[in-house]
């Protein structure tokens, strides 16, 4: 590989998301390459220089309307409306 291919990976090398036949690629290039190793050194010192990947935007999903009074006092009655059918059940 080239030092332009190597630089465009050493980013993804720094933050661990290489894949592995990228991380053997430029340790090898690393070894024989002093501007590689420069380049890799500036960004090592300073991370705000490496790029950051673009996130993908989601579809916004539409939240839920918080949950009121009423749909608590209607689960409490359902669960002891189940209690006493289960309750008849064993007695039976």
């Amino acid at each position: 590989m080239n030092c332009e291919e190597i630089k465009i990976i050493i980013p993804s090398y720094i933050k661990h998301t290489a894949t592995d036949q990228d991380i053997s690629k430029v340790e090898e290039h690393l070894c024989i390459c002093d501007s590689c190793r420069q380049h890799l050194a500036q960004l090592m010192n300073k991370p705000s220089a490496i790029p950051m990947p673009q996130k993908e935007t989601l579809p916004e999903i539409p939240m839920k309307k918080d949950t009121n009074i009423l749909e608590y006092v209607m689960l409490g009655i359902g669960v002891v409306v189940l209690l006493f059918v289960v309750f008849l059940l064993i007695k039976g």
